[in-house]
Order: C-alpha cells, then structure tokens, then sequence
C-alpha cells in the first residue's frame, strides 16, 4: 500500500514538475529541476528520481507530458500516462534494489 501511495504520488510530482506548451520538443531544465525536487522528498531507494526521470525523458514526449500536466487531477488520476509514470516508477525501483539492496533509505 505504501509502495502505491508513493508511486502515485511520483506520477503527481511528475505532472505537475513544469508547465509547457503541448508542441515542445524536449524538456526544459525546470521540469527536471521541480521534479527532483518534489520527487527526492519521497524517495525511499538511492537513485530512483534520477532513474524515473531520465526514463520519462526518454519515453514520454515533452509536449504529451506537458499536455498531461494541465489535466483536472481526477482526469489525470485515470490517464494511461499516470499508470505508464508508475511502471517507469516501478521499474527504477525494482532495478535499484536489486543492484544494492542496502540503499534503502527510511520512508520520510
């Protein structure tokens, strides 16, 4: 349950890391700076903001990402990008510790 409520809570911190417009072709500096800001507040694995963040740059388009952002939160709670940032998530999380499973770090 835990593990949930923080995931859904990176797919939040992702959404709302920038404001952009839907045509942009990479992500501004700001986005990664306020989503790693947000995102390291939570974080419980050394690594998975810069691990979740590099693969949102590398999967999800800046102007879909953006476009996600503006969305009302219920509409943004049941968009596929709040569940394809949750794997991306998940993903990160389960590699991390995997490779040094004692870095964990104590819930905030």
């Amino acid at each position: 349950m835990a593990m949930r409520t923080a995931l859904v809570a990176l797919a939040t911190i992702a959404a709302l890391a920038g404001c952009g417009r839907a045509d942009q072709q990479s992500y501004p500096a700001d986005y990664e700076f306020n989503f790693m800001q947000a995102c390291e507040q939570q974080a419980v694995v050394a690594g998975l903001c810069e691990c979740t963040w590099a693969r949102i740059e590398a999967q999800i388009p800046p102007g879909d990402f953006a476009a996600f952002e503006r969305l009302p939160g219920p509409e943004r709670e049941t968009h596929p990008l709040t569940r394809q940032i949750e794997q991306i998530s998940l993903a990160c999380h389960a590699s991390l510790s995997a490779a040094d499973p004692t870095e964990q770090r104590p819930a905030p």
